[in-house]
């Protein structure tokens, strides 16, 4: 096996993404980390819109660069039947066209899945939308914090007002990592049977069963005579506060729990009948948690840590993002890369997670400014209808 095929199992595969902001473009850069060719294809003017959002430079924003590594950008004015022209020509030369447009979008401009794989019929099309291509909301916009609220996170955070975000694009990125698995396997399927597929998939339905397995867990035995415990919520045991900060911990055993209740000074619990064995821990789960919480132990967050672990109790000190990059367990594993970007200067990354033959990927290329490699793709499109 050569270091190429460990380390980019995509090569070969080409991908046209027509996209804004985060589902598509974080879904199609792990290809580019695993050695795709992904040609992002953007409208001239401000191109996507997530070039300009948070900290920026050059018409680059760290949260664009995040999601677009590694990426050729071609402006396409897709109002202009040559441009329209071009685009179609893009998809049919690639394995794979990926977008997050509204339903009957692309369809207008003749780039629909139809049409496209008629033509060419080992073509991947994922079509990406807020709510799915039928119902009631099917034509609406999506954004993370309205499907946040409407695939039921903000009721699931234990907060006590009922509602609470999740502080984070967590619908963009979850539809990410869901569009990503299902062309995966489309392409799997493809090198067995010999022809592409269409793909559909909604940031709701793909965020709902992100979810449910543990926040529906309640919901999932439908029969009368179901023993109920906690909210899923109430075993994550609120942070314990130290000398110096907070730990996290996660208690499941007996065990477990009586190094706690040691450690934080409250051993007469272990003889609480209620909060003896898994069962009845789930039932009175939120105080224990709150009692555990309002204790103080005169130890600093590594003392905590390490008392827990000698009981093999699993606990981390609660670490900020600006904390990570140094962090021993991080630097052993190569959580984090530094590179020079043309425009950008310094720029810090994290490394894609997935270790093919035991190896770290290769680095991959820089985010694009917008447009930049029209010149070489336009010239690949001519040479394409010469042949």
């Amino acid at each position: 096996m050569t270091e190429t095929t460990q380390t980019q199992p995509l090569a070969g595969i080409k991908v046209i993404e027509f996209s804004t902001m985060v589902t598509a473009s974080l879904a199609t850069m792990m290809f580019a980390q695993q050695g795709a060719d992904v040609i992002k294809v953007e409208p001239p003017g401000i191109g996507d819109p997530m070039r300009w959002l948070g900290s920026q430079k050059a018409g680059i924003s760290g949260l664009f660069h995040n999601c677009n590594r590694a990426k050729r950008s071609v402006t396409l004015d897709l109002k202009t039947a040559e441009d329209v022209a071009r685009a179609r020509q893009l998809c049919l030369s690639a394995d794979v066209v990926i977008h997050n447009y509204r339903p009957g979008v692309m369809d207008r401009l003749g780039l629909g899945s139809a049409a496209l794989r008629q033509e060419r019929p080992g073509l991947i099309y994922c079509a990406i939308t807020g709510f799915g291509q039928e119902g009631p909301l099917s034509s609406r916009p999506a954004y993370d914090h309205v499907m946040q609220a409407m695939a039921g996170f903000m009721t699931t955070q234990g907060h006590p007002d009922g509602f609470a975000y999740v502080k984070t694009l967590i619908c963009d990125k979850v539809t990410a990592y869901t569009a990503a698995q299902a062309i995966t396997a489309a392409l799997f399927a493809r090198e067995r049977i010999g022809v592409g597929q269409h793909i559909d998939l909604s940031m709701l339905e793909s965020c709902i069963a992100f979810l449910w397995p543990d926040g529906g867990m309640h919901l999932t035995l439908q029969a009368g005579d179901v023993t109920h415990g906690a909210p899923f919520a109430d075993y994550y045991q609120l942070p314990l506060r130290t000398k110096d900060g907070a730990i996290a911990y996660a208690a499941m055993t007996d065990a477990h729990w009586h190094a706690i209740f040691d450690i934080v000074g409250l051993g007469e619990l272990k003889s609480e009948e209620k909060y003896q064995g898994s069962a009845n821990r789930s039932i009175h789960m939120a105080e224990l948690a709150t009692i555990i919480a309002n204790q103080k132990p005169d130890l600093t967050c590594a003392e905590m840590v390490e008392g827990l672990a000698a009981h093999d109790v699993p606990a981390a000190k609660c670490l900020s993002l600006e904390d990570l990059p140094d962090h021993q367990q991080a630097l052993a594993i190569g959580v984090f890369e530094q590179a020079d970007h043309p425009m950008l200067g310094a720029v810090q990354h994290v490394t894609p997670p997935a270790r093919f033959g035991g190896e770290k990927m290769t680095p991959c290329g820089p985010s694009p400014a917008l447009g930049e490699h029209n010149e070489s793709i336009l010239a690949e499109l001519a040479a394409l209808s010469r042949t």
